[in-house]
């Protein structure tokens, strides 16, 4: 993950958006794009995201934007590390076993010699291993 050396602002059809960008050229091409009120600072250092969130809203007066709505922008954006919180639970994922599959096979061409029942139970016994693969794959 490329960390960001650049934050900060601009507006998208009246709404305001957080921008992060690893070079200046995003800059161009955020007005290019038709952003308005494009307001983009480099950052100290290169940071994370989570990190330029909380760089941006501690300096928010660096920014031509409307603090109020920007701060609430932010803190929908910033990610809660507090030690003491209650770890929030991960789901589970689920086993799901699949019943009575078919599966299709290519048509098979028809010879003029009917096969013996020991090159049946070879090509049986190749599929099954084949099967027995695909399977265990997923």
């Amino acid at each position: 993950m490329a960390l960001i050396t650049f934050a900060g602002f601009s507006r998208v059809n009246g709404v305001l958006k957080f921008r992060t960008a690893c070079d200046s050229k995003r800059i161009a091409q955020l007005i290019k794009l038709g952003d308005t009120e494009v307001d983009i600072d480099k950052l100290p250092l290169p940071m994370d995201k989570n990190e330029a969130v909380k760089y941006v809203l501690t300096n928010i007066g660096r920014f031509q934007v409307n603090a109020t709505e920007a701060e609430a922008l932010l803190s929908t954006l910033v990610k809660d590390e507090n030690p003491f919180a209650k770890p929030v639970a991960v789901k589970k994922s689920k086993t799901v076993i699949a019943k009575n599959v078919k599966i299709k096979t290519a048509p098979v061409v028809v010879d003029d010699e009917p096969m013996s029942a020991k090159q049946a139970a070879r090509i049986r016994a190749e599929f099954m291993k084949k099967l027995k693969i695909a399977y265990e794959a997923n």
